[in-house]
């Protein structure tokens, strides 16, 4: 994912922010309503410009990820940022913000759930670049009372999308983002499926440890 991020000219102060003309379209869809206005939008826009799609194929199984009927209806679209909708009644009582991207949201929400923890919520950029700004501050400013805001990645820190998204988010919202992510590597992950899993439950524990 960071190779295809280090390829747009998204501009790190986001001034002006980006809009549709940065060079590719970058998105990590959760949901297959999401995957489909997706491809829709690829096919019914006017120009042409690359979309890379990074959703894994786990998420084809995964019961989370289905979407109601609704949510393909006319007047649907494409959202680049997901909130949380556990928190739907009351956002006044979150503390917490966690930020990520992709099916490790599902892992961080069953976590989140089985600790049940009320004060934590759990927002998806589905739209990497052109980078959400507008779509993300209005999510954000649900959050008032909001005290810790986490960037949470399965990958290495040098790797996947805190790089190109906390640069963003500071500078163009004016938050810092602490991070959980397995340490930098040279490579993107270990053959060695014991290892991986543990490294895994390393990256959610510190996740809700801040």
């Amino acid at each position: 994912m960071e190779r295809f991020l280090q390829l747009t000219d998204s501009r790190e102060d986001q001034n002006p922010p980006d809009g549709d003309h940065i060079n590719i379209h970058i998105a990590n869809p959760t949901t297959s309503a999401q995957y489909f206005h997706l491809l829709r939008r690829q096919i019914v826009t006017p120009w042409r410009k690359p979309l890379v799609i990074v959703s894994p194929k786990i998420l084809i199984r995964h019961s989370k990820a289905a979407s109601k009927i609704h949510e393909f209806a006319p007047g649907t679209t494409f959202m680049p940022v997901l909130d949380d909708p556990a928190t739907s009644t009351d956002p006044s009582k979150i503390k917490k913000l966690i930020l990520t991207s992709g099916k490790h949201a599902y892992a961080l929400m069953k976590e989140r759930d089985e600790k049940k923890l009320n004060d934590t919520a759990i927002i998806r950029v589905e739209g990497l670049a052109p980078f959400p700004l507008d779509d993300l501050r209005k999510v954000l400013q649900r959050y008032s009372g909001a005290q810790k805001y986490i960037w949470s990645q399965e990958e290495p820190r040098n790797a996947g999308a805190y790089t190109f998204m906390s640069r963003r988010i500071e500078n163009s919202l004016g938050i810092s983002v602490a991070v959980a992510a397995r340490p930098e590597l040279a490579h993107t992950a270990t053959a060695i499926g014991e290892i991986h899993e543990k490294e895994h439950n390393q990256v959610i524990a510190d996740t809700f440890a801040f």
